[in-house]
């Protein structure tokens, strides 16, 4: 045997066991093995968010995650942190006030997870003023009442533009037909940790569908915290004392009615930090982190004749970032001062998606999308100075087309591109291509 044609099988059996094992993660969510083939007797799962459209798994152009509110349950994840720590090709890190994460290694300083998309039911939540994608106790939702989260790989720009780099994280939230009544949620940890959520749900007979939650937070965090940098006795010998507290409140809606569904999320956290950040005063209570975020959507998501669907959406986001931080000014004899620092974003967000099925072979996506950011507002300022006082706002809009097209009942070419108009800065083009082999039902060789 020729050593090309070696390494060509070598490469094959690699590339055929990645796509295996893809197919473990995506196609086994919530179910338990009872022997390495039961695997092959899985249904294949759908996904929408790799395409804007409803497909499997091993049809659709990226390499996908998906995490669902049993895994959830059984593994006992807290914030969308953890739970995104736990896939495959992705880490978090904290420095005891945000969570940030990192993607194939990349977790750049400062960078706020800005190259990741996170949506709540396609709603973006990554804010107007930073771009920050939050994921621990300030984000929106409490992850028991999310039903599954999907997670696309790999730059998405093609589809959603702005903050989709590195990838897509789409947070499903559960339904009214999924509680069918009332439902009480309480837990108790360390470090004087205290959680309680009440929700109800329900699907009348009517054919409205309502899901109402409501969520309180509260911990007092490590008593003492040891910081070697700080490790003097002018500084407490180094231990930060009840500095790590974090508390928040949240609150989430969902009503749907035929073809329309109107939801709505609140939270509002308030974290201590105790690490010294930012040249502050080490072992000073004083200096803590606000964060309030909402939003409020309405869909219309209509099926017509031949597999046709129009989707519009009009949403309204809020976001209010506000820290105290303390230094001491004082030469040869203290002077306390709160330096105060904060972000005010507020924007509202257009689109329009039209999907339809052509010459039996093509499946096109066709949409457009419209942001106004009319409020990102930065501030900094203490007793003696103002150091930031910025106004300003500004607009986007984006058309994208992207095409799935059959050309081989095993073969899909998958291409897409988008044109984004930033205000700010002019336009950018971003195109996608990918070529998606089913050899097997259950089997997948992307390119």
């Amino acid at each position: 045997m020729s050593v090309f044609s070696s390494r060509t099988i070598q490469l094959f059996c690699i590339a055929l066991v990645i796509a295996l094992s893809a197919a473990v993660e995506a196609g086994a969510q919530g179910q338990v093995l009872t022997d390495e083939e039961s695997v092959f007797f899985y249904e294949i799962p759908s996904i929408y968010s790799a395409s804007k459209h409803e497909q499997k798994v091993t049809e659709a152009p990226s390499s996908v995650s998906i995490i669902t509110a049993d895994e959830i349950e059984k593994y006992g994840y807290r914030t969308l942190a953890e739970i995104l720590e736990s896939v495959r090709g992705m880490f978090t890190t904290n420095d005891r006030n945000y969570s940030y994460l990192g993607v194939r290694g990349f977790a750049s300083p400062g960078d706020y997870n800005t190259r990741i998309l996170i949506l709540v039911d396609g709603v973006r939540l990554n804010d107007a003023v930073y771009d920050t994608g939050a994921i621990g106790t300030e984000f929106i939702l409490d992850v028991d009442i999310i039903e599954r989260i999907e997670i696309i790989r790999g730059p998405s720009s093609s589809l959603y533009g702005t903050n989709a780099f590195f990838g897509v994280v789409n947070i499903i939230t559960k339904r009214g037909r999924d509680l069918q009544g009332p439902e009480l949620s309480t837990s108790v940890g360390s470090f004087g940790t205290y959680k309680g959520r009440l929700s109800y749900g329900e699907r009348f007979s009517n054919g409205i569908e309502v899901f109402l939650s409501g969520t309180y937070y509260d911990s007092k965090g490590q008593e003492e915290l040891y910081y070697e940098e700080f490790d003097d006795p002018k500084t407490n010998n180094g231990i930060a004392e009840k500095c790590d507290a974090d508390e928040f409140i949240s609150f989430f809606a969902k009503i749907a009615y035929m073809d329309f569904t109107l939801e709505g999320g609140h939270t509002n956290r308030d974290k201590r930090v105790p690490t010294g950040a930012y040249g502050t005063l080490f072992n000073d209570p004083g200096t803590y982190s606000t964060d309030d975020q909402g939003f409020l959507s309405l869909k219309y998501d209509h099926t017509l004749e031949n597999q046709q669907n129009i989707l519009a959406r009009i949403s309204y986001n809020h976001y209010y970032y506000y820290g105290a931080y303390m230094y001491d000014y004082g030469i040869g004899q203290p002077d306390i001062v709160t330096n105060e620092d904060y972000a005010k974003g507020d924007w509202l967000t257009g689109e329009i998606q039209y999907t339809v099925p052509l010459l039996d072979r093509h499946h096109v996506v066709i949409g457009t999308e419209y942001r106004n950011n009319f409020r990102q507002d930065q501030g900094n300022y203490d007793v003696y100075e103002v150091y930031l006082d910025d106004e300003r706002d500004s607009y986007y809009w984006g058309l994208f087309v992207n095409d799935e097209f059959q050309v081989l009942d095993e073969l899909v070419l998958n291409a897409g591109v988008r044109y984004d108009y930033f205000e700010t800065f002019d336009g950018t083009t971003n195109p996608r291509i990918a070529l998606i082999y089913n050899p097997m039902e259950k089997t997948a060789l992307k390119a």
